[in-house]
């Protein structure tokens, strides 16, 4: 397929930019704060964070060395 040349725009590629009467022009700060990321799961590192501190906290439990002397007879 061959680009081709085509000149279905040139009667407004040199029109000039609309400006609305009705609607002021939004700050650019404003523009950018549509594109930011938002927290639509609040909360939800913590609970991460908990689950992860409480399963750490297991492992390491379950990996203590025992003493046999403190009466621990295996099942």
């Amino acid at each position: 397929m061959a680009l081709t040349e085509t000149h279905d725009y040139d009667d407004i590629i040199d029109l000039p930019h609309h400006q609305s009467r009705r609607h002021a022009r939004m700050p650019l700060q404003s523009r950018a704060a549509q594109f930011m990321p938002f927290a639509a799961l609040t909360g939800y590192d913590a609970v991460i964070e908990q689950t992860a501190r409480a399963n750490e906290e297991a492992v390491a439990k379950a990996n203590a060395p025992i003493d046999v002397a403190d009466g621990y007879m295996p099942a």
